[in-house]
């Protein structure tokens, strides 16, 4: 697939969001590393983005889905094929009694914001999780014992066939960071969640409590993509790594935090090969102190 051509092809076939051809993906990821997508493609809406994936099925043209790219490392050399960017595109939200139905655009901690100012209780923890709610699902992403999963019931989805399917949450699959959709061509196109009703004061508070330990447990002034590691069995990736000694250790711009070992900070000019020499080390020196394979939790783009 060649950039200009495919970008012709997808305006013929009705396309009529942005596209960017060589599109540098550092721009577009939390940590600040990547180089270009052959194609990044942002729908205007959910039937363009409907339209963009059925197009690269019936072309076989390799396609991937970029949120807000956190939790993601991309490759220097860039990624080919199409890049589909729904961050700000399926980004609405409603409410119905005590369900928020919203786009897998949206943003995970607005969404929880929204949340508490109509009183539903739930999705306080989602202010510490940089992201979409499309990437919260798929992750299955958690705050301690709180977990996305907890408060879905139901995920509309668009098949790698093509087909829109609403799955329950008993379909997903749900489990520690992990979901169905992590080993799928599922695209997420909206999750609704079922909450409680509460007094919207307290809630707030709630919310305010975790997006307050947030930033100051975690380097939430410089680049990253969020923990780097899975927690290991009875005990936290950060705190082995901590007593490894390995806070502060560096690899070009990539450095271990020294606020939080589990969050690998881009300090300027950071690149992939700087980030997985980091991780290397790190892994290799936490297995030689304490026999202990760290797992890693970011997505690897290549």
């Amino acid at each position: 697939m060649h950039g200009s051509s495919a970008e012709q092809a997808l305006r013929a076939a009705g396309f009529r969001g942005e596209v960017l051809l060589d599109e540098p993906l550092a721009r577009h990821t939390t940590w600040q590393i990547g180089g270009p997508a052959e194609v990044l493609a942002s729908p205007d809406d959910r039937e363009d983005l409907i339209r963009c994936v059925r197009w690269a099925g019936r072309h076989e043209v390799p396609w991937r889905i970029l949120g807000n790219g956190s939790n993601l490392l991309v490759s220097d050399a860039g990624v080919r094929g199409l890049i589909i960017r729904i961050k700000k595109v399926l980004d609405g939200v409603e409410r119905t009694g005590e369900r928020l139905v919203s786009g897998a655009g949206a943003s995970f901690p607005a969404v929880a914001n929204l949340a508490a100012a109509a009183g539903l209780k739930g999705l306080e923890f989602a202010a510490g999780i940089p992201g979409t709610v499309g990437g919260a699902v798929v992750m299955n992403a958690g705050w301690h014992e709180h977990e996305t999963g907890n408060v879905v019931e139901s995920v509309d989805v668009l098949e790698a066939g093509g087909t829109v399917r609403t799955l329950a949450r008993e379909q997903c699959h749900f489990s520690y960071r992990t979901s169905r959709f992590r080993s799928r061509r599922d695209v997420i196109l909206a999750a609704t969640f079922r909450l409680e009703p509460a007094d919207p004061r307290a809630v707030s508070q709630e919310l305010e409590r975790y997006a307050a330990s947030r930033k100051t447990t975690q380097p939430t002034a410089l680049p990253s993509c969020g923990s780097v590691y899975l927690k290991p069995a009875g005990d936290f990736a950060g705190r082995l790594i901590d007593e490894a000694g390995l806070k502060g250790s560096r690899q070009g711009g990539i450095e271990v935090s020294p606020l939080h070992a589990n969050f690998f900070v881009n300090r300027g000019g950071g690149t992939c090969a700087d980030a997985l020499r980091l991780m290397e080390t790190v892994e290799a020196e936490v297995y030689r102190r304490f026999g202990v394979r760290l797992i890693r939790e970011v997505e690897m783009w290549e």
